[in-house]
């Protein structure tokens, strides 16, 4: 976890997970493939090779490698997209609701 002078008002667990993105179009929705990098009660930060748009509106789905952890779906917000490497953009994404 990251420690305490990170000013958050939770706790971000470092997670490194797989993770199925969807993007909510009006046309159709697309789906992308990303690594959720942290987790916390109210956000996330994902990677992914394509840029989104700030406040577009998200579905979120971290599949469990145990039958004891549920799968984690959520419905989030994104807060911020910025590019990592000439390839990765790092996007926040405020947790909105869980499935």
């Amino acid at each position: 976890m990251i420690g305490r002078d990170d000013q958050r008002s939770y706790y971000r667990m470092m997670v490194n997970a797989d993770c199925l993105v969807v993007v909510d179009n009006l046309e159709s929705p697309q789906e992308f493939t990303a690594i959720c990098r942290d987790l916390s009660a109210n956000g996330m930060a994902i990677e992914l090779q394509e840029s989104i748009d700030v406040g577009k509106e998200i579905s979120i789905r971290i599949s469990s490698a145990s039958e004891q952890i549920p799968s984690l779906t959520a419905r989030g917000k994104v807060l911020r997209c910025a590019p990592e490497t000439s390839t990765t953009f790092i996007v926040g994404i405020e947790i909105i609701d869980l499935a």
